[in-house]
């Protein structure tokens, strides 16, 4: 296990949103989409071109891309579930660029010390 002290106060906060962020409630690895579609009744208003505006989450199971409808009474419920999928997405490439920093450090200092060494 990694010592906290060694990460800044930046990559600690990063962390311990995560932790809160995953902990707090459900989310969803998707996106929100809005599609605009024609019902295909004679009468209706979408055969003029006034199309019906659906809301779809945009998700990935079994490796292939679904789309699944929401209706109106989930939609804020979807919208928030799929806002702390990015909040997680952000805060863990930001963690992860922290890490690859800390590589990238003990490689140079590794490299210095040879140097010195001869």
């Amino acid at each position: 296990m990694t010592s906290r002290n060694k990460f800044t106060p930046r990559e600690r906060a990063a962390r311990s949103r995560t932790a809160q962020v995953a902990h707090a409630g459900e989310f969803i690895c998707g996106s929100v989409v809005s599609m605009a579609r024609r019902c295909g009744k004679k009468g209706c208003r979408c055969a003029q071109g006034e199309k019906h505006i659906s809301l779809y989450l945009s998700v990935r199971t079994d490796g292939k891309r679904r789309m699944v409808y929401i209706p109106p009474e989930l939609e804020e419920t979807v919208r928030q579930q799929v806002a702390l999928w990015r909040e997680l997405e952000r805060l863990t490439q930001e963690i992860s660029a922290a890490c690859l920093q800390r590589v990238f450090e003990q490689k140079r200092s590794r490299k210095n010390g040879k140097d010195k060494k001869t």
